[in-house]
């Protein structure tokens, strides 16, 4: 094989390396990847009415929104009428949306609910112990109920026997319920007192006894020294018969106004004097004195 000489063997190097119409400057140069661009933040327009509405559609407490909007970066409350008509409708409290109108306003302290008015111990229709009470105008120029105590007979006696003996009978004896004391512990200068008769369903408090205003019977009594006697009974040679004297008898109305409650209405105003409502085929008394006014 014929070697070239040494100046071909240049000039054809040099032809390979520099082609017509190729500049160093034009040589390819090796492909890089460029870095992946990082995604710009979100825009944020802060903590909306439609949040606040969220939360409190969820059952969320007043403190809980109130503590999510102070810890929110940036807020964009709408508080235009329209916004806070729309925020009312969605079940947002005043006291939060107080907040949103003006952020450094102090939170409203939650309402403590009343406590339930105590029952007025004058007032015939709340509710009371069993028994009859009294309801008659004070010193004070009120009215004011107070309970009757109920007592009973624990002496009775007899008067008129040894004349009613003498006359054959023309002149009665006479059987008398006496009660301690000269006078009742209840008094009232009020001469047209009302009184309520307070009868349990099961009619079984007074004293054991089943009673209903039926069994009673306003009667005056006879005072004496120490005791306060009614006639219960009048004895002659031919019988006997149970029952008050007539003059003893007070009139009075009776109406239920609701289960368990009567109202007693005198027929007349009553003289100063000593009187009970007697429970009958019992010898009880529901006693109470009307005194002179001063």
């Amino acid at each position: 094989m014929r070697r070239l000489p040494q100046s071909l063997v240049s000039v054809a190097c040099l032809a390979v390396f520099t082609l017509p119409g190729v500049s160093q400057k034009n040589a390819r140069k090796p492909v890089t990847s460029a870095p992946a661009a990082t995604p710009a933040p979100a825009a944020t327009t802060g903590m909306t009415n439609d949040d606040v509405i969220a939360l409190a559609g969820a059952g969320m407490s007043d403190d809980v929104i109130l503590a999510k909007i102070h810890a929110a970066p940036s807020t964009s409350f709408d508080t235009s009428i329209a916004g806070l008509k729309a925020l009312k409708a969605g079940g947002v409290s005043s006291s939060v949306i107080r907040v949103m109108v003006d952020p450094s306003a102090p939170a409203a302290a939650p309402a403590v609910a009343a406590a339930p008015a105590a029952p007025n111990p004058d007032d015939p229709a709340a509710a009371h112990s069993p028994g009859v009470y009294m309801l008659a105008t004070g010193k004070d120029g009120h009215q004011h109920l107070t309970m009757l105590d109920h007592i009973t007979s624990k002496n009775t006696k007899s008067s008129g026997a040894f004349l009613s003996g003498m006359t054959y009978g023309i002149t009665k004896a006479h059987v008398k319920a006496s009660i301690d004391g000269a006078h009742a512990s209840v008094q009232t200068p009020d001469t047209a007192p009302t009184f309520y008769a307070y009868i349990p369903q099961d009619n079984q408090t007074f004293g054991g006894a089943t009673i209903t205003t039926r069994d009673l019977s306003l009667i005056r009594f006879d005072p004496k020294d120490h005791t306060r006697e009614i006639n219960t009974a009048t004895i002659s040679p031919w019988g006997a018969s149970t029952g008050n004297d007539e003059k003893a008898k007070q009139g009075f109305a009776a109406e239920q106004i609701k289960t368990g409650v009567y109202k007693m209405t005198l027929d007349k105003p009553l003289p100063p004097g000593q009187y009970a409502f007697q429970q009958a085929n019992y010898g009880a008394f529901f006693d109470f004195g009307i005194i002179p006014a001063q």
